[in-house]
């Protein structure tokens, strides 16, 4: 393999020699230290190929001989440029081509997250970017080390990192903490007791005395399960009661709504800018001059991919709609609608472990507003353990 890069960068042709002595013409050649090989009999000659530096030194040995040459085919290096010699921007553009390419080599294209499920990849990549990672960065500038100790630390969520380069990519791969589930190992005796007014409908305890029955209507801080029981001796026990006490619990949760209000709508005028991203630059490839007194934008990327592989060449879109202050009018239709969202957000943030029993929504009108009450009943685990001294 190597033999034939030389001879292609050195240049050879396949010559055809005919006459009346063509062994002679070997035997010359080998004499004076001419390369030859490849070397065939045919009619009235030989076929053979030798470097194209030492073609021109054979006519005294082919006299010697009394042979004739004739080049059949050409290969290697040397033809090719002479080829392409009058197109010096081509060879010009080449050379441009490798040294750009040499220099981009050393930066970074693209930058892959593997094992983030539940942490933001946006997040992620700007935390990269706060400590030098990002599209378009010296690759030898990123102590990878570093970085990995320094991420670890600021967020909270990761387990373990790596960040690997290869070439120009550099993949970083996540792996995410896992909540350890909580468990008591205090073994201090401790007493259940209600952490809100309610009505018991089932009690689940493991341990400890049960002091009340289904049914029974209890209020803050009374004693649902007693961590002091007695043995088959009569004889006084301390425990750490441990126990789970459903009862119905009464909310109450009030909203407002003014009749008249104001709100920012989109029309429909926009303006699309687009900028030509390379690496870190980024160059507008299309003029509007056009500005709206109140707007809002969103930015749009498109990258080009080449076997998965997101490369640092694609198009920012920056598009900027208009907005305008609205006054309006609220039904109560409407109203309905808007406490609607406002209870569901609460009953899906704020009571995710309860089970809705019964909802009542009164709405009353007055000069200004609509005043809303929403009526809650929900079941949930009211128990709360509270700790207790023997001495006491």
């Amino acid at each position: 393999m190597l033999l034939k890069f030389i001879r292609f960068f050195r240049g050879y042709v396949d010559f055809y020699a005919s006459g009346k002595f063509p062994e002679r013409f070997m035997n010359i050649t080998a004499k004076y230290g001419i390369n030859l090989w490849n070397a065939v009999p045919v009619d009235n000659g030989i076929s053979a190929s030798m470097y194209v530096c030492d073609y021109r030194k054979i006519r005294f040995a082919a006299q010697k001989a009394r042979v004739k040459t004739n080049v059949v085919r050409r290969h290697g290096m040397p033809f090719i440029i002479n080829r392409y010699k009058s197109r010096v921007g081509l060879a010009a553009g080449a050379v441009v081509g490798i040294i750009l390419l040499l220099i981009l080599s050393n930066f970074i294209w693209s930058i892959r997250i593997l094992g983030a499920n539940h942490i933001s990849d946006t997040y992620l990549y700007s935390v990269l970017a706060e400590n030098g990672v990002s599209v378009g960065a010296y690759k030898n500038n990123i102590d990878v080390e570093s970085i990995e100790r320094t991420i670890s630390i600021k967020v909270k969520q990761i387990g373990w990192m790596s960040i690997n380069i290869t070439g120009n990519i550099i993949d970083v791969e996540i792996k995410e903490k896992t909540d350890k589930p909580h468990i008591d190992s205090s073994t201090k005796p401790c007493n259940i007791k209600a952490k809100c007014d309610g009505v018991i409908t089932k009690v689940k305890a493991s341990s400890g005395s049960i002091k009340v029955l289904k049914g029974s209507g209890v209020t803050k801080g009374d004693l649902l399960v007693s961590g002091i029981t007695e043995t088959k001796l009569d004889t006084i026990q301390y425990v750490r009661a441990n126990a789970e006490v459903f009862a119905d619990v009464f909310d109450k949760r009030k909203y407002s709504v003014p009749k008249k209000s104001e709100y920012y709508s989109l029309k429909e005028d926009k303006t699309d800018r687009k900028r030509l991203k390379f690496l870190w630059l980024e160059l507008p490839c299309s003029l509007s001059f056009e500005n709206y007194e109140d707007s809002v934008g969103c930015t749009e990327s498109q990258n080009l991919f080449v076997n998965d592989v997101v490369l640092p060449v694609g198009i920012n879109t920056l598009t900027t709609q208009k907005i305008a202050k609205e006054k309006c009018n609220i039904s109560k239709s409407e109203v309905e609608k808007i406490i609607c969202n406002d209870y569901m957000l609460y009953e899906v943030f704020n009571k995710q472990n309860s089970t809705t029993i019964k909802r009542d929504v009164v709405i009353k009108e007055s000069n200004d507003s609509f005043d809303c009450t929403v009526d809650y009943v929900f079941n949930e685990n009211i128990a709360e353990s509270v700790d207790f001294d023997v001495t006491e």
